[in-house]
């Protein structure tokens, strides 16, 4: 859509989709219910190509260098190059008592890394270029939000209703928060604060470093800030707040 008039540039069809475009190098990249991935030029909505997983693709994907990462309800992480969509690796969830989880996270790729969150109440490290699993970390609950990646550490919350600070190389707690509620959506980093909100409807604040809270607000739902010049914007419930950073 024109940005600044609101009118459509172009339309492509694709499935049901819950997948936040990923806009890099020309194209438009997303995901949809059918199990496709795509690659749509930006300027004309054309296919420049598809690639089929195996079950439902519902996160976004990430880009890093020459690659894509997603992962899909087929129990596997892919990536694949960027400019064909050609496949490079598949990795996937580990087996849980005969049943293996499913990859609804948008990857974070980072130190030669990607980090993605599982339905199994896993937060898994793959190798970036080789797709080795390096290694892997229980929450007590679903991760359906995105890593955030912060000074060599993985945030992130979990539906058991903490929120963890992880060491990047090696998947060590290094602290854990209690936030009386489940956590879905993903955390958002601003300087040195890290922000999440919790499905009981409430925004923390914390310090990356110790996790100790900085402060809270009662709203906010999924992934609810965003930074402009000035001030945060806060996406509640039924309200939008902008709020000065002090």
């Amino acid at each position: 859509m024109d940005a600044r008039k609101g009118t459509v540039r172009w339309r492509h069809r694709i499935g049901p989709s819950e997948t936040s475009p990923l806009v890099a190098n020309g194209l438009v990249y997303a995901g949809d219910w059918n199990g496709f991935v795509y690659a749509l030029d930006a300027s004309t909505g054309r296919e420049a190509w598809r690639f089929r997983t195996g079950g439902e693709v519902k996160g976004g994907l990430a880009l890093s260098g020459r690659r894509v990462y997603v992962g899909s309800y087929d129990h596997h992480l892919y990536a694949l190059a960027a400019s064909t969509g050609r496949l490079i690796w598949r990795g996937s969830a580990q087996d849980r008592f005969g049943s293996r989880g499913t990859f609804y996270s948008t990857p974070a790729a980072s130190y030669g890394r990607v980090y993605i969150g599982s339905t199994d109440g896993k937060v898994y490290s793959f190798g970036a270029s080789t797709g080795e699993l390096r290694w892997s970390q229980s929450t007590g609950g679903y991760v359906y939000g995105s890593p955030a990646v912060w000074n060599k550490r993985i945030l992130i919350g979990s539906y058991s209703g903490r929120f963890y600070s992880v060491d990047a190389a090696t998947g060590d707690i290094q602290w854990q928060f209690d936030a009386n509620g489940p956590i879905s959506g993903s955390a958002t980093v601003l300087g040195d604060v890290v922000y999440f909100s919790t499905l009981k409807g409430r925004t923390y604040a914390l310090d990356p470093r110790t996790g100790k809270q900085v402060w809270s607000f009662p709203d906010g739902k999924y992934t609810p800030l965003v930074a402009g010049p000035e001030r945060v914007y806060l996406a509640g419930y039924t309200r939008l707040y902008g709020m000065v950073h002090e």
